[in-house]
């Protein structure tokens, strides 16, 4: 909690405390020393000014100690305005009354109370300060004070007119000096309270620039003058993995290796848009786009606005990829009907011409290649035109879970399966699909990982569920469920890994390149996505997610 800060009368009622003494003692020294020049030394009576010199004094030391106690500051400075007219009265009559030089103290008074109290405490103090130096005046004008009080004795008496003219015009003096002093007063609280409400201004205005700059959706940072980082809003952290107090400071080639290089040097580069591949803290690469621009100097040299590209470009490779297999898929299908209607032809052929010749043992060994052979491209051409176009037959609810386990008892019998440890946590979750598709997908994918651990490693299986808005509720739809197929084998090298899903790559000698393809191309068809994260050396892991209807114990 801030504390308060003191109130601005307050301060003022201090200042004017300090400049009452300093001004009475020296106005009060000054006079006195001018009629002592005049008169001789024995006329002076001292004892007059040490009770003003103890009374100011007394009267400052009581003011500072009832400052903090009182609580109506105004009141209190309308008392310390009256009571200074009232010394200041009694300064004058002890100086010489009508022939006193200070009486300019009256309007000092009306100056601070119109700086105190504007206009009105101006005007006030003017009223008390015309009054009491009125019926002073008029008083020592007719003898009526005692004189053994006064410091000088004077014999000499003024005229009736001379009186008069110096107390009309004092009064006149002190009523305009209130009313300037008021004035200009008020002008000066106005302009303060103005200034007051910018910098308020400013300052919300800074903490809402702030605030944008920590929400917004792109990650900012600004450089010196040597390249060294000097803020990173919210979303550069996120990006990035890295904190301001990680970064800051630090030049920018540590966290964002040649980024400058990158960009260029010159003006052009404050249009122009680059797309880099960068490390996060965690070793995770990203795709990074991102602008430079020139700032003001100092702290803030350059401009650097980036965004995490990753996923964009994840997408605009599903995309090109799409269209490639659309395009693919159009000219493939009719190709493989007309390649295989001769192929079905060569292969009845061959089987009758097997039955009616009697061939040597050689002749017989050929034909079974001819006809292994014919059925070899019988299943590439039925696995084409899966993969060009998924056969869309009726859509049944489905439980992932028990295709899932019927699809594993089958590979455990496989022979490449003799020396994988499978482990399996699948719980069901309904989905609207195809069962003889869906068992294929995984099907692929368990053939991949056991030729990619060379029949020996650990296969993992698991599912969860992922619900709407983080949590699952009754009668509402969970959402997705992820299963995720993870091998311990030797992985995918990196500039493998964009080309997985594509038609006819392989890296296997004997391989057609349709596997993950055909994979790929039924998630697709069923509503759902398909990742892949891979180190290699360390295995592969693909992660499917399917949207579901509802939650399903296989018991």
């Amino acid at each position: 909690m801030q504390a308060s800060s003191p109130h601005p009368l307050k301060a003022k009622i201090l200042a004017m405390m300090v400049l009452r003494v300093v001004l009475a003692l020296a106005f009060l020294g000054i006079t006195t020393w001018f009629q002592i020049k005049e008169y001789s030394y024995a006329q002076i009576n001292f004892y007059p000014i040490y009770a003003v010199v103890v009374t100011v004094g007394l009267l400052t030391i009581f003011y500072s100690l009832a400052l903090n106690r009182i609580e109506n500051l105004v009141s209190f400075t309308y008392l310390q305005v009256t009571v200074d007219i009232a010394l200041a009265t009694v300064i004058v009559y002890i100086t010489g009354g009508t022939e006193s030089y200070l009486h300019a103290l009256y309007p000092l008074s009306v100056i601070g109370a119109a700086i105190l109290l504007s206009k009105r405490g101006g005007f006030y103090a003017a009223s008390v300060a015309s009054i009491a130096y009125g019926v002073l005046i008029d008083m020592d004008f007719y003898r009526m004070l005692p004189a053994k009080y006064k410091v000088i004795h004077s014999m000499a008496t003024p005229g009736w007119e001379e009186v008069f003219t110096t107390v009309a015009t004092n009064i006149l003096a002190y009523f305009t000096v209130a009313y300037l002093t008021g004035y200009l007063a008020e002008k000066t609280l106005r302009a303060e309270r103005e200034l007051e409400e910018k910098e308020i201004d400013f300052e919300r205005l800074e903490i809402l620039n702030r605030q944008i700059v920590e929400n917004i959706t792109s990650g900012i940072m600004t450089l010196d003058e040597q390249l060294r980082i000097t803020s990173f809003n919210r979303e550069a952290e996120l990006v990035t993995g890295y904190t301001l107090r990680e970064v800051y400071y630090r030049n920018i080639d540590e966290v964002f290796p040649e980024m400058i290089k990158a960009a260029g040097d010159g003006i052009d580069r404050n249009n122009a848009r680059f797309e880099k591949k960068f490390k996060r803290k965690d070793g995770e690469e990203v795709h990074l786009g991102f602008t430079i621009s020139e700032g003001q100097g100092g702290d803030v040299d350059q401009i650097v606005i980036f965004q995490d590209l990753t996923q964009l470009k994840a997408l605009e490779e599903q995309l090109r990829r799409d269209e490639k297999l659309k395009a693919l898929g159009e000219l493939s299908v009719g190709i493989a009907h007309e390649i295989r209607n001769p192929l079905a032809s060569i292969s009845g052929s061959i089987q009758l011409l097997n039955e009616d010749l009697a061939l040597s043992a050689e002749d017989n060994k050929l034909m079974e290649i001819v006809l292994r052979e014919t059925e070899r491209l019988n299943a590439l051409i039925t696995d084409y035109l899966l993969f060009a176009r998924p056969a869309q037959e009726k859509r049944d609810v489905v439980n992932i879970g028990a295709v899932i386990e019927d699809t594993v008892k089958v590979f455990r019998n496989r022979p490449e399966a003799s020396g994988i440890r499978i482990v399996m946590d699948a719980p069901g979750a309904l989905i609207q699909g195809d069962a003889r598709q869906l068992g294929q997908v995984f099907w692929n994918l368990f053939i991949n990982a056991a030729q990619a651990m060379d029949g020996a490693g650990t296969l993992t299986v698991t599912s969860r569920l992922i619900p709407p808005g983080g949590h699952a509720q009754a009668g509402i739809s969970p959402g997705f469920v992820s299963i995720r197929v993870e091998d311990t084998g030797k992985g995918i090298k990196p500039e493998h890994a964009a080309k997985i899903f594509d038609p006819f790559f392989s890296t296997k000698n004997a391989g057609t390149g349709l596997g993950l393809a055909i994979v790929h191309r039924i998630i697709e068809t069923h509503g759902g996505s398909i990742e892949v994260r891979s180190r290699t050396g360390k295995g592969a892991a693909f992660e499917i997610k399917l949207p579901v209807e509802a939650v399903s114990s296989l018991g």
